[in-house]
């Protein structure tokens, strides 16, 4: 089994603004309440020092990296390897933190050899349950079909294409955990003041980084009477922020470019399993093995 690019991709609680929620059914996922102004499974921006949300967040992000560290190593040992294809894992996890699914789809190695990846080429392959705590995989099963056209599942691949391109950039040939969710931010346009984007965490599987967010433009949807031809053209890079540049958590303690810890700064420290000092603009912080972030001292 050949992962592309971003190898195993995390994507995890989507959301849609409250107009397009009709088109949107499944979203109604999420991680937790977020906003109360923003529909289930759409959240807004941390807000800056809420330690708790960024604590909250990391440790959603390390359950969707054990995730897909059960589901990948459950595949290869029922399924074995398909070398000549490409695939892609699509993983949720519970509000409450103690499921999960991961829903492989893949590009057949016919497909896979043309050029870029097309949405429209992907296959669902397998779904895989997991519960936590213990860690433990209950479910297998083969799925088929394809990816339906305006659904969720077309819009998570579609913004992980984009995401994919974007980290081979900064990282060329690295492999990486990605999670993803919408989240409602400002576009500085008066006559559409909020767009839903997505939001990528990309956590490299190489403990020493690079780790980057990455955000992704709304997709734009194919027109009613346009559903019977090519589906809408990919959605647009917004930005790209290396969180931890790599080998930048390998002091102790160690210094990040930001205002505040950053959720994937949490998850690594749960992932090492042991606390780890942060230096930021705003001061210094703990973050226990956990997921705990306290605050040390100020900056001077």
């Amino acid at each position: 089994m050949r992962c592309f690019g971003l190898v195993l991709a995390v994507l995890v609680a989507q959301g849609c603004d409250q107009e397009k929620k009709s088109e949107y059914p499944e979203l109604e996922i999420g991680i937790g309440d977020g906003d109360p102004d923003p529909p289930p499974g759409v959240f807004v921006p941390i807000g800056r020092g809420d330690l708790a949300e960024i604590a909250k967040v990391g440790q959603w992000l390390h359950l969707g990296a054990r995730a897909l560290e059960l589901a990948d190593a459950t595949v290869v040992d029922r399924m074995g390897t398909v070398d000549a294809d490409v695939v892609l894992p699509l993983v949720d996890i519970d509000p409450a933190g103690t499921s999960g699914q991961v829903v492989f789809v893949r590009w057949p190695a016919a497909k896979a050899s043309k050029g870029p990846l097309l949405v429209e080429d992907a296959e669902r392959w397998v779904l895989v349950a997991m519960m936590f705590g213990p860690d433990r995989v209950i479910d297998v099963e083969l799925l088929e079909g394809e990816i339906e056209k305006d659904s969720v599942e077309e819009r998570r691949i579609a913004a992980m294409l984009v995401a994919a391109t974007e980290l081979q950039k900064h990282a060329a040939g690295a492999a990486f955990f990605t999670v993803d969710r919408f989240q409602a931010e400002p576009t500085g346009d008066k006559r559409k003041p909020q767009r839903v984007a997505t939001v990528v965490y990309a956590l490299a599987q190489d403990q020493n980084g690079p780790d980057l967010e990455v955000v992704i433009d709304e997709a734009k949807r194919s027109k009613p009477h346009n559903r019977n031809k090519k589906r809408a053209p990919p959605p647009l890079l917004v930005r790209a922020t290396v969180v931890h540049p790599k080998g930048a958590l390998a002091a102790s303690p160690a210094t990040i470019a930001a205002d505040d810890p950053h959720p994937l700064t949490v998850t690594r420290a749960m992932r090492s399993g042991k606390p780890m000092q942060i230096g930021t603009a705003s001061g210094r912080y703990e973050i226990t093995a956990d997921g705990t972030v306290a605050r040390m001292t100020a900056a001077p």
